[in-house]
């Protein structure tokens, strides 16, 4: 059996998907690369006096803080929330993110053992036609080279 390809991301290199003018998601990983089945993970970019409106999912969501500070609802419960926190979300808690307070965006990966189990793949597909956009497709060649746009 042949041993299979290790896959490189780079977020600056993965198109957002708009979802609003406060909310932007980027696929990095998802459903199967390297010939096996991965993690969901997106990088969630959430302008500065800005809110999230909030839900609740049938599957555990984890949410790594990577940029910003913000006040992270979870029902009743919120959190001050900065880069380096993991969060833990609970099937059918209402979570929302509230960034009123700053100017500043906040970014967060937001983890699924599965694509499907997030909504915005399915939007992301019904518009692309895929989930996963790349600025460039040499991107890792240009990386390798030294020549990648900063």
């Amino acid at each position: 059996m042949e041993k299979e390809k290790w896959i490189f991301v780079n977020a600056e290199n993965v198109v957002p998907y708009i979802c609003d003018e406060t909310y932007s998601s980027k696929q990095l990983t998802g459903g199967t690369l390297g010939g096996a089945p991965v993690i969901n993970i997106n990088e969630g970019t959430l302008k500065g006096g800005c809110r999230t409106a909030g839900g609740a999912h049938e599957q555990t969501e984890i949410y790594y803080i990577i940029e910003g500070t913000g006040i992270l609802w979870l029902d009743e419960d919120s959190i001050p929330v900065k880069p380096g926190d993991i969060i833990v979300i609970p099937p059918h808690t209402f979570h929302w993110i509230d960034n009123t307070m700053n100017e500043e965006e906040f970014k967060i990966f937001t983890l699924w053992p599965e694509q499907e189990q997030n909504e915005v793949y399915f939007v992301r597909r019904e518009a692309w036609g895929t989930s996963m956009k790349y600025v460039d497709e040499n991107y890792l060649e240009k990386r390798r080279k030294g020549t990648e746009s900063k």
